[in-house]
């Protein structure tokens, strides 16, 4: 229960991060694509957690698996 409420914690942050980067970028800077060079990378490193993951999910299967035959 406590991992999902930190993952919402994350998200909630990332959120707000991206929405006061997006206020910030138009109401200031008056240049609404500024908010791709936060959005660009934090989507990058999304995915290179993903995939991170999904490996140690693919190699912890394959030692169980190995465990059992």
């Amino acid at each position: 229960m406590a991992l999902q409420s930190n993952r919402l914690a994350v998200g909630l942050l990332a959120l707000g991060l991206v929405a006061v980067v997006l206020l910030y970028s138009v109401v200031v800077m008056r240049a609404p694509l500024q908010i791709l060079s936060v959005i660009v990378p934090l989507v990058f490193l999304y995915l290179l957690w993903r995939f991170v993951r999904a490996h140690e999910r693919i190699a912890a299967a394959m030692e169980s698996a190995d465990r059992v035959e």
